[in-house]
């Protein structure tokens, strides 16, 4: 069901944006992290992308699904990282901010998606602009289909532009993601209420074929206690958080309780700190280990000076003067699961205590705003959330009505919001079309594999990158960003950590002669024995290195991440280049150098053109005799510093395989001193003189009698 629609960042090649979540998915090859992505991003791809320095195409990768790439790489809940496979080694690649820096990175390069549909004449309505709306708006419109966004408030952006604070998602890089995103042709109506200037039933008489209910739920729950809607200082967190990121400055106590334990909870204490709160708890029923936030705000809200309170449930507040003066709390003890799965509250007797407090902050959930009319088409009762016919296809009880994002689910993370967006313009673009809407089933129950032990501990450990923040007492005074984006280095180093699931091994059994060569030889223990003697390779555990394709006598294994005949056609094209004396130079992507490093290789040493491999163990002597074969008068192979090889076990038979073929090269009448080995220094590719005494031997010996 891909749309075919071509989009490019500057110079990069094009790609296709691919819409759909297919209902009918080959997970058998799809790594853990794709699988827990709500739409699908091919995390090892753009993951990979980056490591390859190839920053513009790793967002084109993240663009095929990700309308909001920017969005998500700020304040995306990473589902991902914690299925990531390196996670059972030592900590998850830090996804999402790759996913940041990717976007980032390659935004300011004029990112334009350029779209070249057919319109299709057919009129589609959505209400609300959150990240469900935006998310459908894009892709129907790639679809050719014209859309209108009706919007309640001033601008668009929905929860994302009220209830995410400044310091987590700046307004500017929100505008300019809806930009490019309304640049697609979209209409947009800010400032229209669904109920009041316009009902739902009046867009189909308007031309309207189909609508998308995507309003999200902007109204908080009632705590249900006593002294909640006569005290004074009581307030909704959707309330504070909306005046707030609308530049008004809504009174704050000094000693403030935030009732909840989910990302607006959080986003509510740490708002309050900034707005001059002296105290600020934030009031949970259940242990942080339940805490549906995520981990890392409630870690920046405890650095921040918010105090947690856990297990500890609110039984009424109190007050003088009409006015809040403090909290009745009861303490709690975990029972059985409920029907979250999480272990339910019990108040332990006896346990009742008061907070000293001025002002209480609700935030337990929320819902669909009670003034939304979707009762009048039965869509829902009043208040309720929307009810939809098929979860799959997002459909309503009424024809051409569709629903999805928090105002079908409840409050949810914004991917998965996304997620009903995407979901529902393949519905709706399939209805227009008159064909069978196709069913969407979620696999985020797909539990992710275990690693053996063995493995655990034979795999090398690399620490996770450290994210820069600005100093809490200087983050606290201001709403300014928090977190800043990766630095190029930071970035190529991370996306290295990656293990590269699926993209390992593959074995012909026909070829295959079970000779046990990969068996003994495999850093990881991936290759194995069946009882009939075959040999069988564990796609997932396998992590690329490429050793068993060398050691194979009969070619018998290929690995998909740089593939049988990848390195020669690297080759090939780098000797299309006029230049000579040419000198190939086998670089391993593993070394502490960046972009930077080839530009001034090429400036300083044109005659050496670099082919980049993911380990000089990938490198067989056929490799060397074929570079000289296709002209190179000389061949540099050098490796990353041996503190950043993955595999450094391989490093001696790399040494054997390099000393053989210059005994080889000496007998066939090259000279051995046409090929050199060195490894990388800390900084940069090579070294100078050593580049300097190689040119000068080639020079000295002419050039390849071979070509």
């Amino acid at each position: 069901m891909d749309a075919g629609v071509s989009f490019q960042t500057g110079k990069a090649q094009k790609g296709e944006i691919r819409m759909d979540i297919r209902a009918n998915r080959e997970q058998e090859d799809y790594p853990p992290c794709k699988l827990a992505c709500p739409i699908q991003t091919d995390v090892r791809e753009y993951v990979q992308l980056i490591a390859e320095r190839r920053f513009k195409e790793a967002l084109i990768s993240i663009r095929r699904q990700n309308p909001l790439p920017r969005t998500c790489g700020r304040i995306c809940t990473h589902p991902c990282e914690t299925v990531c496979k390196r996670g059972q080694i030592d900590n998850p690649i830090a996804i999402a901010a790759l996913k940041r820096f990717a976007a980032d990175s390659s935004w300011k390069d004029q990112y334009k998606e350029v779209v070249s549909v057919k319109p299709t004449g057919h009129k589609v309505a959505i209400i609300g602009s959150g990240p469900a709306g935006l998310s459908a708006a894009h892709d129907l419109a790639l679809f050719g289909h014209h859309v209108t966004i009706f919007e309640s408030l001033p601008a668009l952006g929905g929860m994302l532009r009220v209830g995410v604070p400044e310091y987590r998602l700046p307004k500017a890089v929100l505008d300019e993601e809806i930009q490019t995103i309304t640049d697609l042709g979209i209409e947009t109506k800010p400032g229209i209420r669904i109920g009041e200037d316009v009902k739902i039933s009046d867009l189909f008489e308007q031309g309207y074929e189909a609508v998308f209910v995507a309003v999200g739920a902007h109204e908080d729950r009632k705590l249900g206690i006593a002294g909640e809607e006569d005290l004074e200082g009581v307030v909704s967190a959707v309330a504070l958080l909306r005046a707030v990121n609308q530049g008004q400055k809504p009174k704050v106590g000094k000693k403030v309780a935030v009732i909840g334990g989910g990302n607006t909870a959080i986003d509510s204490a740490r708002s309050l700190v900034r707005m001059g709160a002296e105290t600020v708890h934030v009031v949970y029923r259940r242990s942080m280990e339940e805490m549906p936030a995520a981990r890392e705000e409630i870690e920046e809200a405890i650095r921040e000076g918010v105090q947690m309170t856990y297990l500890t449930s609110p039984v009424e507040i109190r007050g003088e003067n009409k006015k809040v003066s403090s909290l009745r709390c009861v303490k709690n003890e975990l029972g059985e699961p409920d029907a979250s799965g999480r272990r339910s509250p019990q108040p332990v007797p006896g346990s009742e205590f008061s907070l000293d407090v001025d002002m209480v902050v609700a935030a337990i959930g929320q819902v669909l705003d009670s003034s939304f009319p979707a009762h009048d088409l039965e869509l829902a009762k009043k208040g309720k959330a929307i009810h939809i016919a098929d979860p799959g296809t997002l459909s309503t009880s009424r024809s051409g009505v569709f629903a999805g994002g928090d105002a079908v689910t409840g409050p949810a993370t914004a991917i998965k919001a996304i997620a009903a967006g995407k979901q529902a313009a393949v519905s709706i673009n399939a209805y227009l079309k008159g064909e069978s809407i196709p069913v969407v089933r979620s696999n985020e129950s797909v539990p992710p594999e275990k690693l053996s032990s063995t493995v655990v501990e034979k795999t090398r450990k690399f620490p996770r990158c450290e994210t820069i923040s600005v100093p809490v007492a200087d983050r606290v005074k201001s709403f300014d960003e928090v977190e800043s984006v990766l630095s190029e280095n930071l970035a190529i180093g991370e996306a290295l950590r990656c293990l590269h699931c699926y993209l390992g091994a593959t074995i012909d059994k026909e070829k295959c002669i079970s000779c046990l060569n990969c068996v003994q030889t495999c850093p990881v223990g991936a290759p194995a024995t069946t009882k009939m003697g075959e040999i069988t390779i564990d796609r997932f555990t396998c992590q690329a290195c490429g050793v068993c394709v060398l050691e194979c006598p009969v070619q018998a294994i290929d690995i998909e991440l740089q593939p049988r005949g990848y390195v020669m056609s690297q080759v090939r094209e780098a000797l299309s280049d006029s230049h000579n004396p040419m000198v190939i130079g086998f670089f391993d992507y593993y070394g502490n150098f960046g972009p930077g490093d080839i530009r001034n290789l090429k400036e300083n040493y044109p005659s050496v053109a670099p082919v980049m491999v993911y380990g000089l163990r990938r490198i067989d002597t056929s490799d060397i005799f074929k570079s000289f074969e296709l002209g190179a008068d000389g061949v540099i192979l050098a490796g990353c510093p041996v503190e950043s090889d993955p595999f450094p076990d391989a490093r001696q038979s790399v040494e054997r395989r390099v000393e053989n073929a210059k005994v080889m090269l000496d007998a066939l009448g090259l000279d051995g001193r046409r090929l050199l080995f060195v490894e990388m220094p800390k900084q940069g590719l090579v070294d100078k003189q050593q580049v300097e005494e190689l040119m000068e031997i080639v020079s000295d010996l002419g050039p390849n009698p071979m070509k």
